[in-house]
C-alpha cells in the first residue's frame, strides 16, 4: 500500500489518538517555531491539522496556512476541523508555492521517499531567513506500544508463507534523527542553520485497546497489510494480551532553523 493508502485507511484510529497525541504534539511544534501574525504557513504531511489549526490561530486572517497530505481521508477530517485553513491532497515533495516564512512537519520526514532530498524541498519553500520546524520520534518512544504489535503481525505473515513486511517508514531514516544530536546534526546537513533541538513529553494512559487504535491508526498499520481478516484478528487477540505497559510516555524532539541560502 502507498502511504496516503496506508493513512486513509488508518483515519478511525488516527482520529481516536487526535486528542491524545497528535493535537499535542502539533500545538507544541507550533509554538516552539512561532509563527507570527500575518506570516505564510506550510504544514507538511499534516494528517488532520494538528500543526495546521494551531498555526492558522498564531497568523490571525492576514496570514496564510497551506496543510498538504497524500492522504485524503486525514485532510478531510482537517478541513472539517479548520475550514479557514487550506487543505491540499498532494505530495508535499513535488509542492510548489510562494515562499512561505514558516514550514512544519510533525512526524513525517521518515515517510518521504528521500528524507533528505524531501527536506531540502521543503527549506526550499522558505523565503532567505524563514524558519522550518522537523518533529521525529525520541529512540525508544514508540517501541514499546508498536513492538508487540509488529511481532504478532511478522508471526502471521512468516505463517502464511509471507515475506517478512517492510515498515511503511525506513526504520535507519528514522534512526538518523532519532536524538537531539543526530537531529541537529542532519538538519544541518540538509541545508537548515541557526538549529536547536527542545524534547517534548507528554505522557498518557493507555489500556490495550487504545493501543491498538494506535497501531492500526498510524503508518503501523502497513504491517498487516497483505494479511486475511482472520489473520487480522489473532494479531489484535496476541497484542491485547502481549501489551505489557499502562502509560505511553511519549517523546518527541522538535527541531528548528532557519534558511540561510538566498
Amino acid at each position: 500500500m502507498s502511504v496516503g493508502a496506508v493513512f486513509d485507511a488508518s483515519a478511525a484510529g488516527f482520529a481516536v489518538w487526535t486528542p491524545l497525541l497528535w493535537d499535542p504534539v502539533g500545538a507544541a511544534t507550533v509554538e516552539v517555531v512561532g509563527p507570527r501574525p500575518g506570516e505564510r504557513v506550510l504544514d507538511a504531511c499534516c494528517g488532520a491539522g494538528a500543526a495546521a489549526l494551531p498555526a492558522a490561530r498564531a497568523v490571525g486572517p492576514g496570514g496564510h496556512v497551506d496543510a498538504v497530505d497524500l492522504a485524503g481521508a486525514l485532510v478531510d477530517a482537517g478541513r472539517d476541523r479548520a475550514p479557514g485553513v487550506a487543505f491540499h491532497t498532494a505530495d508535499v515533495t513535488t509542492w510548489t508555492a510562494p515562499a512561505y516564512d514558516v514550514v512544519t512537519c510533525v512526524f513525517g520526514v521518515f515517510f518521504l521517499p528521500d528524507m533528505d532530498a524531501g527536506t531540502a524541498h521543503l527549506l526550499g519553500l522558505l523565503r532567505p531567513g524563514g524558519r522550518i520546524a522537523v518533529t521525529t520520534w525520541a529512540a525508544g518512544s514508540v517501541e514499546p506500544l508498536v513492538g508487540p504489535f509488529a511481532q504478532a503481525a511478522i508471526a502471521e505473515h512468516a505463517a502464511a508463507g509471507n515475506p517478512p513486511p517492510a515498515p511503511l517508514w525506513q526504520r535507519d531514516a528514522a534512526a538518523r534523527v532519532d536524538s537531539a544530536d543526530k537531529l541537529s546534526a542532519w538538519l544541518a546537513e540538509v541545508g537548515a542553520g541557526d538549529i536547536a533541538v527542545r524534547t517534548f513529553a507528554h505522557d498518557v494512559a493507555v489500556t490495550p485497546a487504545l493501543g491498538w487504535e494506535l497501531c492500526v491508526g498510524s503508518g503501523a498499520r502497513a504491517l498487516i497489510d497483505g494479511l486475511d481478516r482472520a489473520a487480522v484478528a489473532r494479531v489484535h487477540e496476541r497484542y491485547l494480551t502481549d501489551l505489557a505497559v499502562d502509560t505511553f510516555a511519549i517523546r518527541a524532539l522538535i527541531g528548528t532553523g532557519v534558511r540561510c541560502t538566498p
